[in-house]
């Protein structure tokens, strides 16, 4: 999950926010982050990717 934020942040691109939040899914529904962080999560990786 770490890899796929960072690689959104060296390059933010649609193909890697989806990556990145797919990663983010899978964490959260294996419970190893709460699904409120990775609602967070994502919403600022969209709002990187928005400017």
């Amino acid at each position: 999950m770490r890899t796929a934020i960072k690689a959104f942040n060296a390059n933010p691109t649609e193909e890697a926010f989806r990556a990145a939040s797919a990663s983010i899914d899978k964490a959260a529904s294996k419970g190893l982050i709460h699904k409120n962080k990775a609602s967070r999560d994502k919403s600022r990786l969209a709002a990187k990717l928005a400017n």
